[in-house]
């Protein structure tokens, strides 16, 4: 898929030049733009490569991974209706509770929705690792980790650890608060990766998460379907996906 997304953005940018750069300022211009300005040293702030590298990881991190958590969560509100019931509750009651204020606040104060989300975040990470190399060398726990290796933080593995979450195969988005959530390890549940390296997009992508959720489920609800796979079929790849995709039946709500 990468590879694909390469050519494709090559192919862009090949075709921008031939028509010459436009006053449509997105961020493909911006970079192009820095590509053709040059440092105090007389080097391209931006080569081709970082372009297509920049472009192809906007591409996955800020549409893909959010694009899959939406997914997955309405299969497991889908496959959890007790669950769905009551965050549609919560959803409706914010929201008319709270008619004046802007979207953007009224998603931000559901509680539930958080919980729900995260959830879903833990069963399927979008990311289901990330790579970090040593920059120095480094002892922890009697393991000698020199300069330069390369860590590979299992994700998914984490937030699937039996040690750290009971039965944790169970969608139970009441585990994001109360006594468990405080007693849990800050490095347990990493979505969005954590400390300075952090995702930089997190925040923007939990607001999208959260506005799409609430503007769907005040005028639908999700039910199970005969293509409906229980459990999921997940597809390792550069981002978790479902094999397949998540199939579910949408129902209006009167």
């Amino acid at each position: 898929k990468p590879l694909f997304f390469q050519g494709v953005a090559k192919e862009i940018i090949k075709s921008r030049r031939q028509q010459g750069l436009t006053g449509r300022k997105d961020l493909l211009h911006l970079m192009m733009v820095a590509n053709e300005e040059t440092t105090v040293e007389g080097v391209s702030k931006l080569s081709d490569e970082e372009i297509i590298a920049q472009s192809v990881i906007f591409l996955l991190a800020g549409y893909e991974t959010s694009s899959n958590t939406l997914s997955f969560t309405l299969y497991y509100l889908a496959v959890n209706p007790d669950v769905q019931d009551k965050l549609r509750k919560e959803i409706i009651e914010a929201m008319e509770s709270n008619a004046k204020k802007p979207l953007y606040d009224v998603a931000q104060s559901i509680e539930y929705l958080d919980c729900v989300i995260m959830e879903a975040q833990r069963l399927c990470p979008p990311a289901a690792q990330v790579n970090r190399e040593c920059s120095e060398d480094y002892d922890l726990n009697g393991i000698h980790i020199p300069a330069g290796m390369e860590i590979v933080i299992p994700i998914y593995v984490l937030h699937h650890d039996p040690d750290a979450w009971q039965d944790p195969e169970k969608f139970d988005p009441e585990r994001f608060r109360g006594p468990a959530k405080d007693a849990r390890h800050a490095f347990q549940f990493l979505p969005f990766g954590a400390g300075p390296r952090n995702c930089i997009g997190m925040r923007f992508a939990l607001m999208e998460i959260k506005i799409t959720l609430v503007r769907i489920l005040t005028k639908f609800k999700f039910v199970q379907s005969p293509e409906t796979q229980v459990p999921l079929i997940i597809h390792p790849g550069a981002t978790l996906s479902a094999k397949g995709g998540v199939k579910v039946r949408v129902e209006t709500v009167i």
